[in-house]
């Protein structure tokens, strides 16, 4: 008997999005689909607190194109000024010019971003099924795609999900996804997979798929409605230092 799940799926959509790639200098690159430390970022602020554990994440999607942008970074924070009730008040950080007491302003780096991107994450967490599903459909604050200037819409539904096994002669596609192993025609990625809250990112050498050239052999997830994907992590008790785990 195959096994069934009830799960949560997240539609997410927006005008543009960037999922920057650290280590450019003078370019920002982007990841194809938001990365698993985004994803809990995004969950994080729909629901008001870190996201509770065990959970386990699927992330899928594309976009419609590419476009390339300048864009000029400030390293400072701008908070609440309570007295005048609005974003005005600068709090300065480690990127501060001692003696002028003034934020330090990078060059204007040259940035890729995605265009009309569409995504689907996946939540399981049996334990807080019905947390997830009430806190995301009356959402804490607003969500974006990389950028604060990426906003974006979601929509939140409960569904099942059914765990299948495929042979390559069954012409079964798993593409647009992070992938938690190695299929034909997937590249390597190294991914930040971290908590929110964790001061050291932690990367995972994660797989990505855009479009399937052969066919899945091996257990696979279904929704109800015929989408596939698989498990990409599975969060544990991660608060007190344990790693994420690859599924698959």
């Amino acid at each position: 008997m195959e096994e069934t799940r009830e799960i949560i799926r997240i539609i997410i959509w927006g005008q543009t999005a960037h999922f920057r790639i650290y280590g450019n200098q003078n370019f920002c690159d982007s990841h194809p689909l938001p990365p698993p430390s985004t994803v809990l970022g995004i969950l994080r602020e729909a629901i008001g607190e870190r996201p509770p554990e065990p959970l386990e994440l699927a992330i899928k999607g594309k976009y419609k194109g590419i476009f390339f942008d300048y864009q000029t970074f400030l390293h400072g924070a701008i908070e609440l000024d309570h007295k005048k009730g609005w974003w005005v008040s600068r709090k300065i950080n480690r990127y501060t010019d001692s003696k002028k007491g003034e934020d330090v302003q990078l060059n204007p780096m040259f940035v890729k971003v995605l265009y009309k991107p569409r995504y689907t994450i996946y939540v399981y967490s049996p334990d807080y099924h019905s947390y997830y599903l009430s806190k995301l459909n009356e959402p804490e604050g607003f969500i974006s795609l990389g950028r604060s200037e990426d906003l974006a819409m979601f929509r939140v539904e409960s569904i099942k999900a059914y765990k299948k096994q495929a042979k390559k002669k069954d012409k079964i596609k798993i593409e647009n996804s992070y992938l938690p192993r190695e299929i034909y025609g997937s590249a390597p990625l190294f991914l930040p997979v971290s908590h929110i809250k964790d001061r050291n990112l932690k990367m995972q050498k994660i797989y990505y798929i855009q479009e399937a050239v052969s066919y899945y052999d091996g257990a696979y997830w279904e929704t109800e409605d015929g989408d596939k994907f698989l498990w990409l992590l599975e969060y544990k008790d991660t608060i007190n230092g344990k790693l994420p785990k690859l599924l698959g």
